[in-house]
């Protein structure tokens, strides 16, 4: 996977800047014109900065937990990222571990999932899927420092829920890296989510900055690739045998 290097850019826009710098010298020598341009190339590079500083590589951790029983089940869920490429792991004390792999540029999605006789990686449309929720929310003044980082205040009114919550984003990373609120203006770091169960809500725990390996996002070598279809066909056949 291509990666993007900022200062390829930066020194491609100094460069035409330098060109116009020395054609405005040669023809005009005007100064409010060379500052102009300087400005100009100034503004270009905020905003690629700005654009770089919304993708993540490294890894989130979620705490989850339910908001209105005791229950004893522990939940927790990490997720790599390297730019376009995911990996969800879900950690759950009663239904095991779940993992998924998003590669979100060339809109595939696949669950993993082993079995006695053979390891799938499921072709699914999750990438394609909307929130689990439906809402709508509101930006408050509130702030507060959730999993290390400063985030931002939303009141969110839940379609599953009477009362609206109040949730917190992270302006700087994009939304798509939590694999859930996609359409907050941010990374969700705290956020609530609905089940038969009752309401979870889900709190950053941790973020790590870093550079996790291509292979982590890759489909294991000993996994066979098919689609949900399929993958039931294969699931009838082993329930069958046993």
């Amino acid at each position: 996977m291509a990666e993007i290097h900022l200062y390829k850019g930066n020194s491609l826009i100094w460069h035409l800047v330098i060109n116009l710098i020395i054609t405005s010298f040669s023809y005009t020598c005007n100064m409010k014109t060379i500052f102009f341009i300087i400005a100009i190339a100034n503004t270009s590079i905020l905003l690629i900065y700005g654009q770089k500083s919304r993708s993540f590589s490294g890894v989130l951790t979620y705490h989850v937990e339910s908001v209105n029983s005791k229950d004893s089940v522990k939940e927790k869920v990490i997720i790599y990222a390297k730019d376009s490429l995911l990996r969800i792991v879900n950690f759950n004390t009663q239904t095991g571990k779940q993992e998924f792999i998003k590669h979100l540029t060339y809109n595939k999605s696949y669950i993993l999932v082993e079995t006695p006789l053979q390891k799938f990686a499921v072709r699914t449309r999750e990438h394609m899927e909307k929130d689990s929720v439906t809402y709508t929310f509101e930006r408050r003044k509130g702030h507060r420092r959730i999993g290390g980082l400063r985030s931002k205040e939303l009141l969110v009114k839940y379609e599953e829920n009477k009362l609206p919550l109040t949730c917190y984003y992270y302006k700087r990373i994009d939304s798509k890296y939590a694999n859930s609120m996609k359409s907050f203006p941010g990374l969700a770091t705290l956020f609530y989510s609905f089940s038969d169960s009752g309401i979870l809500r889900y709190k950053l725990e941790k973020i790590e900055k870093n550079n996790p390996p291509l292979a982590l996002f890759q489909i294991p070598q000993d996994y066979k690739i098919i689609t949900l279809e399929e993958f039931s066909i294969e699931f009838d056949k082993l329930y069958n045998k046993e």
